[in-house]
């Protein structure tokens, strides 16, 4: 930790940006990506929901959040030294309210899913404010029509501030708050400004100063042969050189499905029976998919990508850590696994893709076993990965990056590695405890949260507490990365959204549309089959 001086103001420097947060931060400033969003649709207790709450309802969303601000010390900071090669966390005295919540409450007869999802789009694609201005980089938006039960919570942020899975976390926290209210002012709290303790809050550590991320010689050399060769020599078919990497004019296209509860309850039935999950099966649908839609001589093969999540092979959270438990952290703790999919695979599964298959059918038997074998294989290399920890892992190559704004504008410039990226952010608790019962020693943690959201006052009873009812993920565009990504999320007992977002300016808006059409129909057909 360490004071500078900026402005004529003392500023308390936290740590160091991490590997996650410096790649992510450099992609921000060159305008390859710009924010991601996680949408919650929450269900409002009637004595808050009628138009003459309207001022307690604002003000217990507003408590709720500090309560989840409090809770986690990234949504408290501030960057410095953002162009530079090491950027920095700061400590911040205050944050104003007003820039990170904002209600909309569009007209009784509008859409109001049509209006949900124009903001979401529009989201996507905006700007965080001048990084300057030393506020967190996030901002919750809050739509809610007059007298309606139900009120959405679009989390937008800046991906260096904390991953997806942090998101799931804050939503997670933020109804456990809404529903532990007391109606009590929170201390630091002065009308729409947060007063934060002077006392330097404690930063998770960053991925790679809690786990040593050992790199074999044949991987460092195979990826320093991958970097330096020449242009001529990089053959390798499964690129995607069908979709080629352009900056500009950047624009997001974003589109989403819902699968009921009903259906998905048969879908994971039928993924346990096979030995993958819902993000293995939804990597062979897009294999499918794809090689339905280019031709052969384009797309001779893929590779794609799955995020990881490694919460879990984390040591456990420091005493005094606020968040408590280490997979309850928001911060950035994820990293990828990447899939081949070479051309006699891709052959084959092109032979058995019947014409009518490509015209809006269902998947034939024999493609179906290719289906389920590609899925089974998608988890296992998913599963080595966790089970593998960090070795071999990119992040262990980026930490010999030095300069990150050079190496994504040289990226720019290359061959498209990935054709589809997924990015599951499992099960998000639309029911979390009132109350989340935490004892903490030196040696153990203990965590209560109640499996059915029981808990808190009951003489309400149910229809008094908040609960979420859906929930929908997005990404904007990353201008060197994968040319689609599909981001699915479910709430326990509701259903499951899929999320597909790409560049406007590389793809054809009919191809991604008629990709995530693929995936709605198959897996309506595979829910049948259950």
């Amino acid at each position: 930790m360490a004071n500078s001086v900026s402005h004529g103001i003392e500023t308390t420097v936290l740590r160091k940006f991490g590997i996650n947060e410096t790649y992510q931060l450099a992609m921000y400033l060159l305008d390859q990506y710009r924010g991601t969003i996680l949408s919650c649709r929450y269900e409002i207790p009637p004595r808050l929901a009628a138009a003459a709450s309207r001022t307690q309802l604002e003000e217990t969303v507003k408590i709720a959040v500090v309560d989840t601000i409090m809770r986690h010390p990234m949504l408290q900071v501030g960057m410095m030294d953002v162009h530079s090669k090491t950027p920095s966390w700061i400590q911040l005295q205050s944050i104003d309210l007003t820039q990170h919540i904002q209600w909309l409450r569009p007209a009784e007869h509008d859409d109001v899913d049509h209006a949900v999802q124009e903001v979401f789009c529009t989201q996507l694609d905006d700007r965080f404010p001048d990084l300057s201005i030393k506020q967190p980089g996030w901002k919750i938006t809050v739509i809610q029509q007059e007298n309606a039960p139900i009120m959405e919570v679009l989390l937008t942020w800046n991906h260096p501030q904390f991953d997806a899975m942090g998101a799931k976390i804050f939503h997670e926290d933020l109804l456990e708050m809404l529903n532990a209210d007391n109606g009590t002012e929170r201390k630091g709290l002065d009308g729409d400004v947060l007063g934060l303790a002077k006392a330097p809050p404690l930063l998770p550590t960053p991925i790679e100063g809690l786990r040593r991320l050992p790199v074999d010689l044949k991987y460092l050399a195979k990826a320093f042969w991958e970097e330096t060769r020449p242009r001529f020599l990089r053959r390798d078919v499964s690129w995607a050189a069908w979709c080629p990497i352009r900056p500009s004019p950047y624009r997001t296209q974003f589109r989403a499905f819902w699968v009921d509860n009903a259906s998905l309850l048969a879908i994971q039935a039928l993924c346990r029976q096979k030995k993958t999950t819902i993000t293995g099966l939804l990597s062979g649908l897009a294999l499918i998919a794809f090689s339905s839609h280019l031709d052969a001589a384009v797309a001779p093969a893929f590779q794609s990508s799955t995020i990881v999540d490694h919460r879990r092979n984390l040591p456990p959270a420091p005493p005094d850590a606020p968040w408590v438990l280490s997979d309850r952290a928001v911060s950035n703790y994820v990293t990828q696994c990447l899939h081949k999919w070479d051309t006699e695979l891709v052959v084959r599964i092109r032979s058995k893709l019947r014409a009518d298959a490509k015209e809006g059918r269902d998947l034939p038997a024999d493609l179906e076993r290719e289906l389920w074998e590609v899925s089974a294989r998608s988890r296992r290399e998913i599963t080595d990965k966790l089970e593998d920890g960090l070795r071999n892992d990119g992040v262990g190559l980026f930490k010999h990056v030095t300069d990150w704004q050079q190496t994504m504008k040289d990226m720019a410039k290359r061959t498209r590695q990935l054709s589809w990226l997924v990015t599951n952010i499992g099960v998000l608790d639309g029911n979390a405890s009132t109350t989340r019962l935490s004892t903490t020693t030196a040696t153990t943690t203990t965590t209560t949260r109640s499996p059915t959201g029981g808990g808190g006052d009951t003489k309400s009873g149910d229809a008094q507490r908040w609960s979420i009812g859906r929930a929908q993920f997005g990404l904007s565009t990353e201008v060197p990365a994968a040319a689609i990504v599909f981001s699915p999320v479910s709430v326990a007992g509701r259903g499951m959204c899929v999320g597909a977002s790409w560049a406007d300016c590389i793809i054809d808006v009919t191809l991604g549309e008629r990709i995530l059409a693929d995936l709605e129909r198959w897996l309506a057909q595979i829910a049948r089959q259950s």
